[in-house]
């Protein structure tokens, strides 16, 4: 999981949060066949949260799997690759077979150590690296300049030339550390120092924070903490401060390997499988992110082999690297192991895969529900596993209100979106986003990437929960015959993001596009129901105790709707799933919603309404333009090179081929900064790149609603076949 650049987007992300269509089964009414009850009760009675926990604390604990002194297991590191032998072993002593350390190719990011040694003080700080250049092996020693948030506008008066500069940085409602970092490199200095001022790493402030950086590795960069920083802040009114930095740490583009360390259970059949994973990098001591995960995963492999449970599938667990950082200079620079995976190593698995199920930060009570996440055309699947499924657990001594299911959408901060987007439908628990999409659960503001990410988070009933919950599920999936994917859910996800208003200035085709949208609903329903009446059909036959060929009969039947449906889904997440940088959008919302944004700006400009333009102008390009309006044109050219550059497009990983195309509103969001406190300014300049983009950004909603359009039509001859 990764950074949030910030709740400002997640009211959007409201568009696609939309409940299923409910099956009409009571649960009273409904049963399974008597093998699989007791299938499920073995399971569930093998289940042991224990061995979860000393997964967890071994891989959090032990400085064999750690690289620096704050902990740390960065890709393609000495400390990953020890971890990955650890975790082999443990495979192999839980009784999976096929075994493999599949190796992916990432950038190697080693993080061995750091110090700080402020000149004529015994104060002893230790700061934390982010995947940024090494100092000299004897260090830099500078003077230090304090420049607050580290804008172009904090440079101002300012002479950082040959010096260290530090900064204290509010990355969730603010900008992100690449950019004070590139701000810093470009006004000459040698090195930065950052403090999480508020957004992360609330709980102390003798916290640390890091992130990926999203960037070049540029020139060394590190955390420390708030008291850290006010000390120095302290000693800097008295006078000049000078500082030893050293930064032992090494980045090496293109030239590491992280592994992802796969076992397996074979089924009666290898034509298709299931993954269970979670990743086994992490940052400090990664307690929950991502050791607890890693545990759960074993612990439910080695629950399903103590059971004794045979499934009809391979059930393969998958431990990813590269999680949390596996590429530089590039703004899609997570997630880099897991993508690698299913479309490098195993392209394979597109197909026959039936489910990705994901764990991040399982043993943490968040809030007082919980819920899964998932793509939309599985909202009515979770629904029918919790409301109507017999073998659904509930929660016990955490979650009062229990599993909500109105229908969650994934998002791109977990391994789950890269096998999503390759047709692989993923899921993950509800870690990140409370329920109502506005707002991420306090953890995140308090202990995600620190130093207090421990065993003190630690809550058993939770891990205990969710590996009988998720284990029930992979479960389900292995024994239903036809999976439950409903496409009427994208009928209700694209519905949603229409602006007629905005479309009709485009001069796009909005009948058309509603036309064909009520089409595929139509074709969608009737695939629907086929897939419920066929497993309800199977499941029958099952409780009759139906003879075997009657049972494989159905069961082929099953299949070959499966194979369709999979096909279909790996359809619509191409041809219906864009990214606005990492917001996860229907394509043609990218320009729809810009256009919406630069008509209030101008509106508000020619009406003398400059706050309410101002703050419209924000959030041109998913809020890109608010770090314009900050940042200097050079750093900023950086950022529009790594997602827009011809030489980075191999570089983007699972945001190849999605991203959006941007609004170059560059030069006028700057005008509106700089204007800001001139009187009776004038705008003719910025309505001009306004309007002038609004045009272009026309062109291309025009187009992408043409083309959406072509594709409902194939996905109604798709769904009709």
């Amino acid at each position: 999981m990764k950074k949030i650049i910030a709740i400002f987007i997640t009211i959007l992300l409201c568009i696609t949060q939309f409940g299923c269509s409910k099956l009409t089964e009571d649960l009273e009414e409904y049963q399974v066949p008597e093998e699989l009850q007791a299938a499920y009760n073995a399971f569930i009675d093998s289940v042991s949260p224990e061995y979860a926990y000393q997964i967890a604390l071994e891989l959090s604990e032990n400085k064999e799997f750690q690289s620096s002194p704050w902990g740390d297991r960065t890709a393609g590191s000495k400390a990953e690759h020890a971890a990955a032998d650890w975790l082999a072993g443990k495979m192999k002593e839980i009784g999976l077979t096929d075994i493999e350390k599949a190796a992916a190719k990432c950038d190697l990011w080693q993080f061995n150590d750091a110090s700080l040694q402020i000149a004529g003080d015994d104060k002893v700080i230790t700061p934390h690296s982010y995947a940024t250049a090494a100092t000299p092996k004897n260090g830099i020693t500078a003077e230090v300049v304090y420049v607050g948030d580290g804008t172009k506008y904090d440079y101002e008066g300012k002479n950082v030339k040959g010096k260290i500069v530090l900064v204290d940085v509010n990355q969730r409602d603010n900008w992100w550390i690449t950019y004070p970092m590139l701000e810093a490199q470009h006004q000459g200095a040698l090195a930065i120092m950052s403090a999480q001022d508020d957004g992360f790493s609330e709980t102390s402030d003798d916290a640390l924070n890091s992130q990926d950086i999203c960037g070049p590795t540029s020139i060394p960069c590190v955390s420390i903490s708030r008291n850290d920083s006010k000390y120095i802040q302290e000693k800097l009114s008295e006078g000049p401060v000078k500082v030893t930095l050293k930064v032992d740490n090494q980045v090496a583009i293109g030239e590491g390997t992280t592994y992802n360390v796969i076992g397996k259970i074979k089924g009666k059949s290898s034509d298709r499988q299931i993954i269970v994973g979670g990743h086994y990098d992490m940052y400090f001591y990664g307690f929950q992110d991502d050791n607890c995960a890693v545990g759960l995963v074993l612990a439910m492999a080695k629950a399903m082999v103590d059971s004794g449970y045979v499934p009809e599938n391979d059930i393969v667990f998958c431990l990813h690297g590269a999680e949390e950082w596996g590429a530089s200079n590039t703004q899609f620079d997570w997630a880099v192991g897991s993508w690698e995976m299913i479309n490098n190593i195993y392209p394979q698995w597109q197909g026959k895969t039936l489910a990705f199920i994901n764990f991040e930060l399982p043993a943490y009570e968040f809030a007082t529900y919980t819920t899964t996440v998932s793509p939309n055309e599985m909202f009515s699947m979770i629904d029918f596993y919790k409301n109507t499924w017999p073998l659904s657990p509930e929660p016990e001594g955490c979650f009062p209100e229990g599993v909500l299911t109105d229908g969650y959408p994934n998002y791109t901060y977990s391994d789950d979106f890269p096998y999503t987007i390759a047709g692989v439908p993923g899921v993950v628990n509800g870690f990140l986003f409370e329920k109502d999409r506005e707002d991420v659960f306090p953890f995140y503001k308090e202990r995600y990437h620190s130093n207090f990410d421990t065993k003190d988070t630690y809550n058993e009933k939770v891990m205990a929960f969710n590996l009988k919950y998720y284990g029930g599920l992979a479960i389900y999936v292995d024994q239903t015959p036809a999976l439950y994917l409903d496409f009427t859910s994208q009928y209700d996800r694209m519905l949603a993001a229409v602006n007629e208003e905005i479309m009709k200035q485009a001069e796009a085709d909005v009948s058309g596009y509603l036309d064909a949208l009520d089409e595929m609903q139509v074709a969608a329903e009737t695939v629907k129901n086929e897939v419920i009446a066929l497993n309800q059909e199977y499941n029958q036959a099952r409780i009759d105790k139906a003879e075997q060929d009657v049972l494989s009969e159905i069961r082929a039947r099953g299949e070959a709707l499966t194979d369709k449906n999979l096909n279909i889904f790996k359809f619509t997440q191409d041809a219906f799933l864009g990214l606005m940088y990492e917001m996860p959008i229907v394509p043609h919302q990218a320009p729809q919603i810009n256009i919406e944004t630069m008509n209030e700006v101008v509106n508000s400009l020619e009406n003398d309404d400059f706050d309410n333009a101002f703050n419209a102008a924000l959030s041109i390009n998913n809020y890109l333009e608010y770090y314009a309006m900050n940042f200097s044109p050079e750093v900023i050219a950086i950022e529009t090179d790594m997602f827009w550059g011809k030489a980075n497009q191999n570089n983007l990983y699972w945001g190849t081929g999605r991203n959006y195309t941007k609004a170059y509103v560059n030069d006028a969001s700057r005008g509106l900064m700089e204007k800001a406190e001139v009187e009776d300014a004038d705008f003719t300049k910025e309505i001009a790149i306004y309007s002038r983009e609004i045009s272009a950004q026309a062109k291309i909603l025009s187009e992408l609603v043409d083309r959406e359009i072509a594709d409902l039509k194939l996905l109604t001859k798709m769904l009709s076949e």
